[in-house]
């Protein structure tokens, strides 16, 4: 199942975490722009101010890109969805997952102001 949303979110920040919550990562400055625990993955993209990003999730192995990823990690998920939001906590998307841990990875066009992101869980 594919999902997409195309938006300028405040802060030029997406999350991604279980609905229950997580503990949010602190933020550096690291020269790829995503940062994780194992409750809340942190993405930054295009600065909000000059226009949109393209956000799409997938759990089809089919939507994998040839490129490595630029993340590649766990995400606790104790309900079996996946939410992709803002840091005002506005919901973008909703993907739900087969089991309590996703396997989480992230490929993005620009390693700091990417306005393309490919999130495939599982």
């Amino acid at each position: 199942m594919k999902q997409s949303v195309r938006i300028a979110p405040p802060n030029s920040l997406f999350f991604l975490e279980d609905p229950a919550g997580g503990r949010s990562p602190e933020i550096d400055d690291r020269a790829v722009s995503i940062w994780s625990t194992r409750s809340c993955i942190i993405v930054a993209c295009l600065c909000f101010v000059d226009g949109k990003t393209e956000f799409v999730a997938s759990n089809s192995a089919e939507d994998v890109p040839s490129a490595p990823a630029a993340f590649d990690g766990m995400l606790d998920t104790p309900s079996r969805v996946i939410e992709v939001s803002t840091s005002e906590r506005e919901v973008l998307l909703r993907c739900p997952v087969e089991t309590h841990f996703t396997r989480v990875r992230v490929w993005t066009n620009h390693p700091s102001e990417p306005d393309k992101i490919l999130a495939l869980f599982g």
